[in-house]
């Protein structure tokens, strides 16, 4: 049977491609934005440099991280009932 019920390989997909089909679209609006907000018209303009940056290196590195844990879970709780026949 080709149902996409929540514990099929055929959700996992999709639920991997709705989350990098998110977080591109984030991406890109995004970097849109801020490229027609700080574009740069005389080129005279030089940047402070940025100091105490920890929490969004923490924020930027553990949030993929744990979604990626998560995706990892998901699929691998899928492979084992597909395996074991449950």
């Amino acid at each position: 049977m080709n149902t996409c019920d929540p514990g099929s390989t055929c959700a996992v997909y999709f639920g991997v491609l709705a989350i990098t089909a998110f977080f591109a679209l984030i991406v890109v609006v995004f970097v849109v934005y801020f490229a027609i907000k700080h574009r740069d018209d005389t080129a005279d303009k030089v940047a402070a440099p940025i100091t105490g940056g920890m929490p969004l290196e923490l924020g930027w590195s553990l949030i993929p991280f744990l979604i990626s844990i998560g995706i990892f879970v998901w699929a691998s709780i899928v492979f084992f009932h597909s395996v074991r026949g449950s």
